[in-house]
């Protein structure tokens, strides 16, 4: 029995039973992760994209353990590293990466007892079992903190320097606009009466365009700066839908589209901030019908059981291409195919302030020519007593 605890033999245990513990060890994870309310984003995720490459991560690690291979050991931090960069895009704090890391290392060390327990020199196989999952652990969270990091650092570059690109868009814009409406003075000067009417409309045009396009910047530093405040309050979503339809039903017809609302009857009273989800669903309805020349826009409200929601826009539009998915939220960027001003084209990168202002996550499918799915996840909050008498709350408390 000594030979059983040879290092190689050892480890060699350890792995055999670690891959044959990873489904439980897995699941053991997910609860542990799904239970806690620190991990906001984690709630907004499908269990497939909440799993990630943690199945990767165990079998490699198990791999190695029976191995020694350094290879294998390789294969771990490489998924560790893509398991940050996939963490970033998903929407994930630091704090929240470090902390699933941690949820881990407790059903880990708990795997690491019930290994050792029972066995001859019981503690000296728990020592080296220990070892070997603290090796693991650490590369694990030295590697995808690393690289989540260096995801973080890189879009805050792009961010900063596209950014003066968007200023220097906006203020072309502006100037424009106030050409333009120099001109029309001018023109009024020896205006003709019939002129007149002709110059008054465009002065009009000019000032609502320019009055958009500085709402939507101010509407942007607000959610960016976090200087808005959610306010929390229950109200009923049907109600909601009532308006957006009336709102804006009539911009699309006059455009020959179909317009239609849905919603789930289980969906029942919602407690969050009323104002902000009608500004994003309105800012992505309006998207959806500038963006659709022919056939359909639907908004739909869906029940997604007792931790979430969402706020779904389909359209028959002109679709988004790959290369414009993946930065379609951001503030600077503007899609080629169309020109980029509804007021200033800052309408998604409002919404996707937004839904991060109230730890909600947004998802995209679309194809080109082929129309685009807007899909708002948001959590469900619960009101505390301090709430329920009319209080205030930053997003996500309850």
């Amino acid at each position: 029995m000594a030979d059983d605890h040879q290092p190689e033999l050892l480890r060699s245990r350890f792995g055999d039973y670690l891959s044959r513990r990873k489904g439980e060890i897995l699941e053991k994870w997910l609860v542990s992760v799904q239970s806690d309310p620190n991990l906001r984003t984690a709630d907004t995720l499908t269990e497939p994209l909440l799993k990630d490459h943690i199945p990767v991560l165990l079998e490699a690690f198990a791999g190695f353990l029976r191995s020694g291979d350094p290879s294998a050991k390789d294969v771990t931090g490489q998924t560790a590293s893509i398991h940050g960069a996939q963490r970033w895009e998903q929407g994930y704090s630091i704090k929240e990466l470090m902390l699933e890391i941690y949820r881990l290392r407790k059903v880990m060390f708990q795997e690491v007892v019930n290994f050792a327990g029972g066995q001859p020199g019981e503690l000296s196989v728990f020592s080296a079992a220990c070892g070997f999952v603290d090796a693991f652990l650490n590369d694990l969270e030295c590697r995808s903190v690393e690289r989540f990091a260096e995801e973080s650092e890189s879009s805050l570059r792009k961010s900063n320097a596209a950014r003066l690109g968007l200023i220097r868009t906006v203020s072309h814009e502006l100037r424009n606009m106030l050409n333009s409406v120099g001109f029309a003075i001018m023109r009024l000067e020896n205006a003709e009466p019939e002129e007149v009417e002709l110059v008054r409309g465009s002065l009009e045009r000019n000032f609502t365009h320019m009055k958009e396009v500085l709402d939507d910047l101010l509407d942007l530093s607000m959610v960016l700066s976090r200087q808005t405040t959610v306010k929390l309050a229950a109200f009923e979503p049907s109600q909601l839908l009532n308006l957006i339809d009336l709102g804006y039903r009539h911009l699309a017809e006059t455009k020959g589209l179909r317009f239609g609302t849905s919603i789930k009857p289980s969906l029942g009273s919602i407690f969050n901030d009323e104002l902000k989800i009608r500004q994003i669903t309105e800012n992505l309805v309006s998207n959806a019908i500038k963006y659709t020349r022919a056939g359909e826009v639907h908004v739909s409200f869906e029940d997604l059981g007792p931790k979430s929601w969402a706020i779904v826009v389909r359209d028959t539009g002109v679709g988004i291409a790959k290369e414009d998915r993946e930065h379609i939220f951001s503030e600077f960027y503007q899609v080629k195919s169309e020109s980029p001003l509804r007021g200033s084209g800052l309408g998604l990168a409002i919404v996707a302030g937004l839904v991060d202002l109230l730890n909600g996550s947004i998802h995209l499918e679309s194809e080109l020519n082929n129309g685009s799915v807007f899909k708002v996840l948001l959590p469900r909050i619960r009101p505390t007593q301090s709430d329920n008498q009319g209080g205030h709350a930053q997003a996500g408390t309850g």
